[in-house]
């Protein structure tokens, strides 16, 4: 999977499935393989945060 800023939906299915498998492996997160997927995850949470924002309520 090449790392890359996240730009289309598609882009974006495609990076859930990658992280998904990556789940299943279970990578040590120091390795050079659980770093790919920490980077991943902030791609997506990226793309996530810019197109489905959630609204805050605090009372």
């Amino acid at each position: 999977m090449e790392l890359r800023t996240i730009e289309t939906k598609e882009q974006h299915e495609k990076m859930l499935e990658w992280i998904d498998g990556q789940f299943d492996i279970a990578p040590d997160l120091k390795s050079p393989e659980g770093m790919k997927l920490q980077a991943a995850l902030d791609l997506v949470k990226a793309f996530e945060d810019a197109h489905y924002p959630v609204e805050c309520i605090l009372k």
